[in-house]
C-alpha cells in the first residue's frame, strides 16, 4: 500500500463518504484484506456503523479490535497517546502492520475542540512516522461540520484508500496550528488570584472555588486533575522568568476551568505538549501532563506574555460512566487517563513544590 513521502511506513489518509452503505463498500474488502494478511486491525466507529461492519465481516469480525467512539472521552491528546502506545506494543510483540480505522468527534458547540482534533491529525504524522502503520480517518460528508471538511485535505497527507493519493493541499503549518494572540473572554464568574502566584497558592484557589461543586467521584477526580494542571502551568510560568502570574478559576454549567496568565518569554510552539517526552527528559513534561489530565488546553501569546486555559467538561462523566465504558477498552476508552499516569503527575507536583519552596515561591 502507498506510503507517504518523508514518512516511511506510515499511511495517514482521509476517507469521506455519504452513507453507511458507501462506507461499508470501501471498508469491508479493505479490512478483510488486512485480516487475511494477519495485520492488527483496530476499528473505532459509532455503534450503528460498527454493527453494520461487523455484520458484513461475519466470523472475521472477531479478529478485529473494536472501539466505540461514542464512549471516547472528548480528548485528542489522550487519544493520540493511546494510538502511539498500541503501535509500540504491537511492534514490540513482533506484529507487522497495525491498521486503524476511526472517526473523530466534532461537537458543534465547541469550535475550540474541533481545532484540537485538527491539530491531532498534524501531530499524528510525527508521532507515528517511520512505523508500519495505517490510519484511515473517516468523515461523514452529511454530518461533519463544513469548517472541518474544508481542512481535511490540509491535515491529511493522503486522501482515499486503495489507492490512496497524495493530498496537494497538505500543510503541516496550517492556519489552525498557529498560536492565537488571544483567547475568548473568561466566564463572568471566574475568580482571580493576582500577583506572582505560587503553585501552592494556585492549588488553594482551585480547591476553594471548586469545593462546592459536589463530592461524587467524577467531581473529585476533575478537581484533582485541575490541581495537577494548575501546578504545572504556574511552574512553567516562573521557569520562563515570569514576574507576574495571575490565576483564574471557575465552575460554570457544563465545565470547570483554570487559566494562567503570565508575562514570561511566551510559548510560541503550537504543538507543544502533544508529543510524549522522551524517557528521563528533564524538561518538556509539564504541558504534556496538562494535556493528559484535562479535556481541552488552549494557548494564546500576544507578545507580552502567555495565557493557558484548561477545561474539564461535565460530558466526561457521562462518557466514562456510560454502559460499556472502560479505561481498559481499545482506543475508544484507552484515551482515559490511567491511574499510573495520575500517580506520576502527583509525584511531579510534590517535586515541583520542593523546587518552588527553594526559590521562595
Amino acid at each position: 500500500m502507498t506510503t507517504v513521502v518523508g514518512l516511511p511506513g506510515l499511511l495517514h489518509t482521509a476517507l469521506t463518504y455519504r452513507s453507511t452503505d458507501e462506507l461499508l463498500g470501501t471498508l469491508t474488502p479493505l479490512v478483510g484484506k488486512w485480516l487475511a494478511d494477519s495485520d492488527r486491525v483496530i476499528v473505532g466507529l459509532g455503534p450503528r456503523r460498527s454493527d453494520a461492519l461487523r455484520s458484513e465481516l461475519g466470523a472475521d469480525a472477531g479478529l478485529v479490535w473494536w472501539g466505540d467512539t461514542s464512549l471516547r472521552p472528548p480528548h485528542p491528546a489522550r487519544y493520540l497517546r493511546a494510538i502511539h502506545e498500541v503501535v509500540e506494543n504491537e511492534h514490540r510483540l513482533g506484529h507487522g502492520q497495525v491498521r486503524f480505522v476511526g472517526e473523530h468527534s466534532f461537537p458543534a458547540d465547541l469550535p475550540e475542540l474541533v481545532a484540537e482534533w485538527e491539530r491531532f491529525d498534524l501531530v499524528l504524522d510525527d508521532a507515528l512516522a517511520g512505523t508500519p502503520t495505517t490510519v484511515v480517518c473517516t468523515f461523514d460528508l452529511t454530518a461533519v461540520p463544513e469548517r472541518v471538511l474544508e481542512h481535511v485535505a490540509g491535515t491529511h497527507p493522503m486522501l482515499g484508500v486503495d489507492p490512496a493519493v497524495a493530498s496537494t493541499q497538505y500543510r503541516r503549518s496550517a492556519d489552525f496550528s498557529k498560536v492565537p494572540s488571544a483567547l475568548s473572554p473568561l466566564p463572568a464568574a471566574a475568580s482571580r488570584l493576582g500577583g506572582c502566584v505560587s503553585p501552592s497558592q494556585a492549588r488553594t484557589l482551585v480547591r476553594d472555588v471548586l469545593a462546592s461543586s459536589g463530592g461524587h467521584a467524577a467531581i473529585r477526580q476533575a478537581l484533582d486533575d485541575l490541581t495537577v494542571a494548575v501546578t504545572e502551568l504556574v511552574t512553567n510560568a516562573w521557569q520562563a522568568g515570569a514576574q507576574s502570574i495571575d490565576v483564574w478559576c471557575w465552575r460554570t454549567r457544563g465545565e470547570m476551568g483554570v487559566q494562567v496568565d503570565d508575562d514570561g518569554s511566551g510559548l510560541r510552539a503550537p504543538l507543544a505538549g502533544y508529543r510524549r517526552p522522551a524517557a528521563g527528559a528533564a524538561r518538556g513534561r509539564g504541558l504534556w501532563i496538562v494535556r493528559q489530565v484535562v479535556d481541552l488546553t488552549e494557548i494564546a501569546c500576544d507578545g507580552r506574555g502567555t495565557s493557558v486555559r484548561v477545561r474539564i467538561f461535565d460530558e466526561r462523566e457521562r462518557r466514562l460512566h456510560a454502559p460499556g465504558a472502560s479505561e481498559k477498552g481499545v482506543l475508544g476508552q484507552l484515551g482515559g487517563v490511567r491511574l499510573a499516569d495520575r500517580r506520576d503527575a502527583w509525584s511531579r507536583v510534590d517535586g515541583l513544590d520542593v523546587v518552588a519552596g527553594r526559590r521562595g515561591l
